[in-house]
């Protein structure tokens, strides 16, 4: 990688640790340059503005909000079991969000919870619905393939993926020491509740 993206690269990384862990408001451009080891000259050459690094910030964590980078092929062939289909995903979700940039990002998002910078909304509300929107269109597949009842697919898109968030906000903000095995049990423990519910069988 050329030496102009790798520090590109990592002026967003250093910034989006001091956004976690500062805030935005609590984060100039001089505490970035000195991060990062540069001269602040050498942040605006990639970046106009600290909203700048941080729209910049949004836009890479956008690709994976919902998950939609995870569909693979050979998790969508598991769509004709859709009960595992459901747990490998969800696993898979997990393992993204448990990621160190992952977590940093999200506390970012709960810190600066609807505060709004040229136009882009901090919400975890908005990544909550990308995430919604794609488990709205499993669902209404499965629904389609008579494998689950007929319930309104958003109803079931919610339902399902609120507690996911819960245990996301409670164990995947921030720097914990949790094993992601634990997370996993209560994971599956409620997609096994969940699809008691929706079993069409």
């Amino acid at each position: 990688m050329p030496k102009y993206a790798n520090t590109k690269k990592m002026i967003m990384e250093t910034t989006l640790a001091l956004f976690s862990r500062l805030g935005y408001e609590g984060t100039s451009i001089r505490n970035i340059a000195g991060e990062v080891g540069v001269r602040e000259s050498a942040i605006y050459n990639h970046f106009k503005s600290k909203e700048d690094i941080l729209k910049a910030i949004v836009n890479e964590f956008k690709a994976s909000a919902a998950g939609t980078n995870l569909l693979n092929e050979e998790l969508l062939d598991e769509l004709d079991n859709p009960h595992i289909f459901m747990k490998n995903f969800s696993a898979k979700l997990i393992e993204q969000w448990n990621s160190d940039k992952e977590r940093k990002f999200f506390r970012l998002l709960v810190m600066e919870q609807f505060r709004e910078v040229e136009g882009i909304n901090l919400s975890v509300t908005e990544y909550f619905n990308e995430t919604r929107a794609v488990w709205e269109m499993i669902f209404g597949q499965m629904i389609k393939h008579k494998f689950i009842k007929r319930y309104d697919p958003k109803l079931l898109a919610e339902e399902f993926i609120a507690p996911l968030y819960f245990m996301r906000m409670e164990n995947l903000v921030g720097k914990h020491n949790i094993k992601i095995e634990k997370i996993m049990k209560s994971v599956n423990k409620h997609i096994d509740f969940f699809w008691s519910a929706i079993d069409i069988n």
